[in-house]
C-alpha cells in the first residue's frame, strides 16, 4: 500500500486537460473498445451489473493513462490524488479530481 508520505501527482489545468484527452483517446483504441462493449454486453442493461462489469473495465483503461502522470495506483485500488489531497482514494475519485482540476 502507498505510504500518505509519498508525493503526490502535482498537474496544471494544463496538464490535466492533456491527461483527459489521452484518457479519453484510450476509451477509442480499439481493444479497449472492445472491452467496454463485452463489459456493457455482460451487464445487459443492469445497473447492479454496470458497476460489476462496467466500472472496472473503466478504471482499468483510465488507470493505464495516469499512472503516467505520477498517479499511482495500488492492488487494492487506491491512487494517490492531487497536490491539495495527498490522501488515499478510488481510481474512480482520481478521475474525478483529474476532471475536476480542468473545470476550474
Amino acid at each position: 500500500m502507498a505510504s500518505a508520505s509519498a508525493q503526490p501527482a502535482a498537474l496544471s489545468a494544463e496538464q490535466a486537460k492533456v491527461v483527459l484527452a489521452e484518457v479519453i483517446q484510450a476509451f477509442s483504441a480499439p481493444e479497449n473498445a472492445v472491452r467496454m462493449d463485452e463489459a456493457r454486453d455482460n451487464a445487459c442493461n443492469d445497473m447492479g451489473k454496470m458497476l460489476q462489469f462496467v466500472l472496472p473495465v473503466a478504471t482499468q483503461i483510465q488507470q493505464e493513462v495516469i499512472k503516467a502522470y505520477g498517479f499511482s495506483c495500488d492492488g487494492e485500488d487506491a491512487c494517490l490524488t492531487t497536490r491539495r489531497s495527498p490522501t488515499l482514494r478510488s481510481p474512480l475519485a482520481c478521475f474525478h479530481t483529474l476532471v475536476s482540476s480542468i473545470v476550474r
